[in-house]
């Protein structure tokens, strides 16, 4: 799978929109930077990305599940399909 997106401001977290997917990635160097992924590089209702319980944390029961983009709109579903 290949995605698609623009570099946008670390602003952007203060305003998200509904249905947005951000990625954080940091270089070699540690330069961070924060991509808006487009959602039509995205197929539409594929498992996108898996979310595993995190078991090491403490608090409520820890969650897994995946999210599945339909009709461009990200929707949480546990369990994952297979």
């Amino acid at each position: 799978m290949k995605l698609t997106g623009v570099e946008v401001s670390f602003d952007t977290l203060s305003t998200l929109e509904p249905d947005t997917v951000l990625v954080v990635i940091s270089d070699q160097n540690g330069v961070k930077k924060l991509v808006k992924i487009d959602n039509s590089s995205l197929p539409d209702g594929e498992v996108v990305l898996r979310v595993e319980a995190n078991t090491t944390t403490e608090g409520p029961q820890p969650q897994s599940g995946c999210y599945v983009l339909i009709g461009g709109k990200w929707i949480w579903v546990d369990p994952c399909p297979q």
